[in-house]
């Protein structure tokens, strides 16, 4: 059997003394790690009564150091990762208009029959925001809210958003369906609420609004 003391090792030897390994003055190779000071020293042969696989290595692991930058540059920034977190829920989603019976201004713009107009903002959902904004005013069917105290004059109505689209600084939208004012007052207040949710969602300065191809107007004209 052949003695362990004449079996190779398998671990790496030092690199003789009278040939050490080129590198560049205070610059770490790149393909090979910087030798700590043990490595000068010879690996202790393997005594016979212990096997080659058990004796340590006199070189610890090197830790892997980051390049410093360049001189004369600085280190890059870090990169900004887009993350959606929902801060306020109740508060994030685009702004669907109500109204305030008679008061006055007082908790919105005044318009119409001494009423307010008062934004509702809903829970943010993936979408386009005018679609979402008129999804809310159209299918919800709130003729009162009774912890807001706000009016829905749509209530009553039967409308379907078909389309909407930019004409400059003007929002075009197109409904379908049947309107239903409850009254004289409903008029400016359905006027209100289509025309301030379409601007507010979109970002347009006017909307025109068209229900089965006739302006809100004459759609209204008609009740």
């Amino acid at each position: 059997m052949t003695s362990p003391a004449t079996t190779p090792s398998p671990i790496a030897s030092a690199p003789a003394a009278s040939t050490p390994a080129p590198s560049s003055p205070g610059t770490p190779s790149v393909a090979v790690p910087a030798a700590s000071p043990q490595a000068a020293t010879p690996a202790p042969a393997p005594s016979a009564s212990t096997p080659a696989s058990f004796v340590a290595s006199p070189t610890p692991p090197v830790p892997v150091v980051e390049p410093s930058p360049q001189p004369g540059t600085s280190a890059p920034e870090p990169t900004a990762t887009a993350t959606v977190i929902p801060v306020d829920s109740e508060n994030s989603g685009p702004a669907v208009y109500y109204v305030a019976i008679d008061d006055g201004g007082a908790r919105g713009v005044r318009f119409g029959c001494n009423d307010s107009l008062v934004p509702i903002r809903g829970v943010a959902v993936p979408g386009d925001p005018l679609s979402v904004a008129l999804g809310r005013l159209l299918e919800a069917g709130m003729p009162v809210d009774s912890d807001a105290a706000l009016y829905d004059a749509l209530a009553d109505s039967s409308l379907r958003y078909l389309s909407g689209y930019m004409s400059g600084a003007t929002v075009v939208v197109n409904l379908s369906g049947s309107l239903r004012p409850g009254g004289v007052c409903d008029i400016p207040r359905i006027q209100a609420q289509l025309t301030q949710t379409i601007v507010s969602a979109s970002g347009a300065s006017r909307a025109e609004i068209y229900v089965n191809g006739r302006t809100l107007t004459e759609a209204l004209s008609v009740r």
